[in-house]
């Protein structure tokens, strides 16, 4: 659903119930939100609305326009006074005057540069140069992860693990913060050119408490409660999160409706296409993660997406809680180190040390080394001279 409609909440789900929607990421034609990030130029040529070598605020130099979509327009330029890359976001030209997007524009600023973390793209600032309003980004030179998926299917397995850790740590370090995304889909994940995932696109993001637009977002990625209308909270990223995985294991979205109605009917039986079914090679336990973030009811989804990361095959909790920036609680420590060593190797040894005990009492005392020096003096005399020294001293 476009966030741009201002319909009653209510009618407003009358209305689209039985609206098409795309069976892809909504991010490559104009959502919301979302838009296909590119680090090769445009090829739209002329109809870019800023052209290769214009100078922007008397700092940034234009080179090309990497993507656009319902909530701007980005281009990769210079910044002449750090001599560094950045990622420029316009407000498109029909909303420039429009109060309520100027907030929204001012508000993804606020937001996200709240959220430090180096799978989490960051945003610097916000500027106005040349009559238009833009805010300056890192510029990530790669494709995002939506057009990864749709060249190759799906990602492998080991790499599809890689980027879910990572994801689940950006998406964290958001949460520790009140952050909620509430936009989580493949084509807000940016693959930098070293091959690590990035969370972005904060253009729909709220602190917790705070949301009153709740459905504003892309349909096929959004929590039941979500676009019903009634609430958006950190399990409603925790859902879209487990549709993300979904489509990176499988390659395949998991609800496939032609409508939102059907795709409301799908949410609401809860049932996906196995994940192993489509890809025999997923470990289950990914398979049970992924079931449990699709929950339709967010009480009985992962609590966090730090739990997301610990579930999934070789999770470690206490790294994962690290790769966040968290500080790890006692009790998670204390959970971390409980493998240990095997228990009858920790017997072996205990009754080791036992013996070894028993036979220093029988053995000490004859192999001392003190016990085979010979003394000068006998053992009266010394005792006297010991006295005598420690009154010198002072202790007596």
């Amino acid at each position: 659903m476009d966030s741009r409609d201002k319909q009653n909440p209510s009618s407003m789900a009358e209305t689209v119930a039985h609206q098409p929607v795309s069976s892809t990421p909504r991010s490559r034609s104009g959502n919301s939100s979302g838009m296909q990030y590119r680090s090769q130029p445009s090829s739209q040529g002329g109809g870019d609305r800023l052209a290769p070598g214009l100078l922007i605020a008397g700092r940034y130099r234009i080179v090309a326009m990497l993507g656009k979509g319902g909530m701007g327009e980005v281009y990769r330029a210079e910044d002449l006074t750090l001599g560094q890359e950045v990622a420029l976001k316009f407000l498109p030209s029909t909303f420039a005057e429009d109060p309520a997007f100027l907030e929204r524009f001012h508000n993804e600023v606020r937001i996200a540069r709240q959220v430090s973390h180096p799978h989490v793209c960051r945003v610097y600032d916000i500027f106005e140069g040349n009559g238009q309003l833009f805010l300056s980004m890192e510029y990530v030179d790669g494709e995002d992860l939506g057009s990864l998926l749709k060249r190759i299917g799906r990602l492998p397995g080991d790499k599809a693990l890689e980027f879910s850790r990572k994801i689940c740590a950006g998406l964290a370090a958001a949460h520790d913060k009140g952050v909620l995304h509430r936009d989580l889909k493949p084509g807000n994940i940016l693959i930098d050119g070293r091959g690590q995932p990035l969370l972005t696109d904060f253009g729909l993001a709220a602190m917790a408490g705070e949301v009153e637009d709740i459905r504003s977002g892309t349909p096929q990625y959004q929590a039941p409660e979500q676009r019903s209308g009634k609430e958006v909270t950190a399990k409603s990223d925790i859902y879209s999160l487990g549709l993300l995985l979904y489509e990176m294991f499988t390659g395949r979205q998991a609800f496939s409706g032609d409508t939102l109605a059907e795709l409301d009917a799908q949410q609401a039986r809860g049932t996906v296409t196995s994940v192993t079914s489509i890809a025999r090679d997923v470990d289950p336990a990914v398979e049970a993660v992924i079931e449990r973030c699709l929950d339709p009811d967010p009480a009985k989804r992962p609590t966090s997406a730090i739990a997301v990361s610990a579930a999934l095959p070789g999770g470690d909790p206490l790294a994962a809680a690290l790769a966040a920036g968290e500080t790890p609680s006692p009790e998670l420590v204390a959970a971390a180190g409980t493998a240990g060593i095997p228990l009858k190797l920790s017997i072996a040894c205990m009754i080791a040390i036992c013996v070894a005990l028993v036979l220093n009492l029988f053995v000490g005392s004859r192999a001392s080394l003190l016990s085979r020096i010979p003394l000068d003096l006998p053992e009266e005399v010394l005792k006297v001279k010991a006295k005598d020294l420690i009154a010198t001293a002072g202790y007596l």
